[in-house]
C-alpha cells in the first residue's frame, strides 16, 4: 500500500475511528488561516510546503468537500501526462468569484487552465443543469457524466474516456457529495449514487487503467451551532474505511 496522507482541517477526523487500526500520515491543519472553500496565496504556500514530502501516488483523505480545492496541489505533484477523473455531485468549474481566489468550486477548471500534465477529465455525477452551467467552452473541454445518466445506467461517456488513449495514467478524486444519504453524510446538497454503484464504476476504471493515486473529501465537519450529529459521524466513518480497504487492493 502507497501513503494514505489524511489531511485535518477542520477537526473532524478526530471524530471518526475509521483509520485506528491502520498506517496512516496525519498532517494537521487546523490553525491554518484563510482555507475554508477559498484558498489564500500565503496558506497555499503553506499547504504546499508541508505535502512537498509526499507523493501523489496514494490514498489522500481531504476533509470536508470545503477543501477539495487540495486535489489541485496533489495532481501539480505528477510530473507526467495523465487523465484525471472526479467523481462529484458538483461540477467544481465555476469561475472563482472571489479576489480570484482558488476555491472548491473553481479547482477543477484551474487544473484545465493551468495544468500542462492533465491531458484529459472525465466528471461524473453532477446534475444536466450543472453541467450547461460550466459554459460551452469548458464543457467542451471535458467528458461530462451526468447525474441523470448514472440514474439511467448510461455509462457510455465514461466507458469512452476510459478507453480513449488508455496508456494514459489516471488520478481519481471522489466527493462524497455523489453518494446517497444512506452511504454519507456532508456539508453540500447531494446525490443519490449508492456506495455499490460507485465500486462498480472503480472496477470499471481499474480494470481499463492505470489509476496513480485518489483523494476523498465530504466529511461534515462541526460548525458553531453544533457538534456533529453521531449517526452522520458513523455513516462516513463506514464509508471511508470501505474506500480505503477498496483502495488497499491496487495501491
Amino acid at each position: 500500500m502507497r501513503e494514505t496522507v489524511i489531511m485535518n482541517f477542520s477537526g473532524v477526523y478526530a471524530e471518526e475511528k475509521f483509520y485506528e487500526d491502520k498506517e496512516y500520515i496525519w498532517l494537521d491543519f487546523e490553525q491554518v488561516q484563510g482555507v475554508n472553500c477559498y484558498c489564500t496565496p500565503e496558506s497555499e504556500e503553506e499547504i504546499k510546503r508541508r505535502i512537498c514530502e509526499y507523493s501523489p501516488r496514494g490514498l489522500h483523505f481531504l476533509d470536508s468537500g470545503n477543501y477539495h480545492y487540495l486535489s489541485k496541489f496533489w495532481l501539480e505533484k505528477i510530473q507526467e501526462p495523465c487523465s484525471l477523473l472526479v467523481f462529484d455531485h458538483h461540477t467544481d468549474m465555476q469561475a472563482s468569484a472571489f479576489f480570484g481566489l482558488l476555491s472548491c468550486g473553481s479547482w477543477v477548471r484551474e487544473v484545465l487552465h493551468a495544468n500542462e500534465n492533465i491531458k484529459k477529465v472525465c466528471i461524473v455525477g453532477p446534475s444536466q443543469k450543472s453541467f450547461l452551467e460550466c459554459g460551452e467552452a469548458d464543457l467542451g473541454r471535458i467528458a461530462a457524466v451526468s447525474a441523470e445518466e448514472l440514474q439511467e445506467g448510461k455509462i457510455e461517456k465514461l466507458e469512452g474516456f476510459l478507453k480513449d488513449d488508455p496508456a494514459l495514467p489516471l488520478y481519481l478524486s471522489i466527493d462524497k457529495d455523489i453518494l446517497s444519504r444512506e452511504d454519507a453524510r456532508t456539508n453540500w446538497d447531494q446525490g443519490e449514487v449508492r456506495l455499490t454503484l460507485l465500486f462498480s464504476l472503480l472496477d470499471l476504471i481499474f480494470s481499463h487503467r492505470k489509476v496513480i493515486g485518489a483523494d476523498i473529501c465530504g466529511e461534515d465537519p462541526q460548525d458553531t451551532a453544533s457538534l456533529p450529529k453521531e449517526e452522520d459521524l458513523r455513516v462516513n466513518e463506514v464509508t471511508n474505511k470501505a474506500l480505503w480497504e477498496y483502495f488497499q487492493k491496487y495501491f
